[in-house]
């Protein structure tokens, strides 16, 4: 164990596991390829949802998430709502009346965060100091502000991103838990903070990444898929670990 597998690989990588008759009851998708199934404009949304529709789902392996992934990519739908919330709300068109000093310090972090789009080719979404930074402005403004931000969040976040979360269920995608009875026999041992410490520590890894190599590590399912280089990293330096199922490209952009 221990390999990292490209997208163009998986159809003798899954041959020699059945071979080596081992059971594939499913996988571990990180944060990313959640995210990227989730919103087009991604890079590899199109390569990844064929990958899992047309090389995992049709093999009849299940989808996993964890607690870790499932809030990652509940945050990202959150800075994306409100960030396309708040770049309506200060349009013409909207019918939402907003004091100049609001509509200012929104206007203003939409021009930053738009040079990152046109420049770096950033997601079209706020970072949390940015939202943070509009909120402040309402807050500021005393009870009528914080009311005021309230109502847009309300608008704009509560119901899509309930949403959003029973999305998961519509791609297929089921929480991974040593606590669900019908998912017991998924699991060989218990999770531990220890265990993720110690993965996290072997080449300075995320701690979210960590989680999810530590929770394979603790189940029967062979390996996980990702977007990620950390994942791909901490397989490669620790053999023990689990595989680790990539997009070509990322890969080949490995440094090794």
């Amino acid at each position: 164990m221990g390999k990292v597998v490209r997208f163009s690989e998986f159809d003798e990588y899954l041959a020699e596991l059945k071979s080596s008759g081992v059971k594939i009851d499913g996988t571990i998708l990180d944060a990313n390829v959640i995210i990227t199934l989730s919103f087009s404009p991604k890079k590899f949304h199109t390569r990844t949802y064929e990958f899992i529709k047309n090389k995992i789902e049709k093999n009849g392996i299940a989808l996993y998430t964890t607690v870790n992934t499932t809030q990652e990519y509940l945050e990202f739908h959150r800075r994306l709502l409100l960030t396309e919330g708040l770049r309506t709300v200060i349009h013409p068109s909207s019918g939402i009346e907003l004091p100049n000093k609001k509509k200012q310090v929104i206007r203003a972090q939409s021009a930053i965060l738009h040079n990152r789009e046109t420049h770096q080719g950033a997601d079209p979404i706020f970072n949390d100091r940015e939202i943070k930074k509009i909120r402040e402005v309402f807050f500021n403004s005393g009870n009528a502000g914080m009311e005021l931000w309230k109502g847009l969040c309300d608008l704009y976040l509560r119901k899509p991103l309930e949403m959003e979360y029973r999305a998961l269920d519509k791609l297929r995608i089921s929480y991974l838990s040593m606590y669900n009875d019908d998912q017991k026999e998924l699991f060989n041992k218990k999770i531990t903070w220890v265990e993720a410490i110690s993965i996290c520590s072997d080449v300075g890894a995320g701690f979210s990444d960590a989680m999810i190599l530590n929770a394979l590590q603790c189940t029967n399912l062979p390996f996980s898929i990702s977007l990620d280089s950390d994942l791909a990293y901490s397989v490669m330096a620790n053999f023990e670990l689990k595989d680790v199922v990539m997009p070509d490209e990322l890969v080949e952009n490995l440094v090794y």
